[in-house]
């Protein structure tokens, strides 16, 4: 299908902490933009984009109390499409990574590619990267498995106890409805009785908020699993599990792959 000359979608990430986190493309792509379309319940971020450019459209207003965010999500998709299709330039300004955690984009720019619209998504820094940075966590050392905190009730999931575990949007674990924002400690205490499959009760974890302005701290509240009921959980809230034993040395794939028995990988001791 041949693409149209009027119209196009940029779906760009404008980092966690607000202004530090936007790259100079971002910045001339948002400046460039026929209409800017975003969504924040804060006024920082609406006053952020006003100095780059004036012509915004908040999406925060489709989400409605006791609307499905289903249904939200997909008034925002339908007005994204329809300003594309009536020929602008559209950029979509979105937390974090544009393709994190936010279906949405990803619709969007496969239903309008479909149609023969220019579309594309550019990443952006996502509150992983700021996590890894704060709490001093290298994944690829000890390894990091990361599901949100629902689909992770939902479906059969299989733990690593030897690598760091991170629960997204922790807060709304267990939302069938998609409804809720808000933290109920019932659902709270049925992921832990989950997680201590694997985990004891005093195995200490932590709860992890990325700072979303310059000037403030990062969250990184120290407690135990069987604490996590009544804490305090935001929508922004990351559970962070720590691994609870050290890796397990694979012999037998050593001696396949013929590791020398003075190599360091032998000396490592198990658990």
């Amino acid at each position: 299908m041949p693409e149209h000359t009027n119209g196009s979608l940029l779906c760009l990430g404008l980092g966690i902490t607000l202004g530090s986190q936007l790259t100079i493309l971002a910045r001339e792509q948002l400046a460039a933009a026929d209409l800017v379309f975003f969504h924040s319940n804060s006024h920082y971020l609406s006053g952020f984009l006003q100095q780059i450019n004036p012509n915004l459209v908040d999406l925060q207003p489709f989400y409605l109390p006791n609307r499905p965010r289903s249904e939200s999500y997909q008034a925002m998709l339908d007005a994204v499409i329809t300003a594309v299709t009536a020929g602008n330039n559209v950029v979509w300004a979105c937390y974090g990574h544009p393709g994190i955690a936010s279906w949405p984009p990803h619709q969007a720019i496969h239903q309008l590619r479909a149609l023969g619209y220019r579309a594309k998504m550019e990443a952006g820094i996502a509150a992983d990267a700021c996590l890894y940075a704060d709490l001093g966590i290298d994944p690829m050392a000890e390894g990091c498995q990361q599901f949100e905190a629902s689909q992770f009730l939902f479906y059969q999931r299989t733990v690593d106890v030897s690598a760091y575990l991170l629960l997204w949007q922790v807060a709304i674990a267990g939302d069938f409805s998609l409804t809720r924002l808000e933290s109920d400690s019932r659902y709270i205490d049925i992921l832990v009785q989950h997680l201590r499959q694997w985990y004891p009760p005093a195995h200490q974890v932590i709860l992890y908020e990325a700072a979303d302005l310059p000037i403030w701290q990062y969250r990184a509240e120290q407690l135990s699993l069987a604490e996590l009921p009544q804490a305090t959980l935001n929508q922004i809230t990351t559970l962070v599990i720590p691994p609870l034993r050290p890796k397990s040395i694979n012999h037998k794939m050593l001696d396949r792959l013929g590791v020398p028995a003075d190599h360091p990988l032998r000396q490592t001791r198990l658990p």
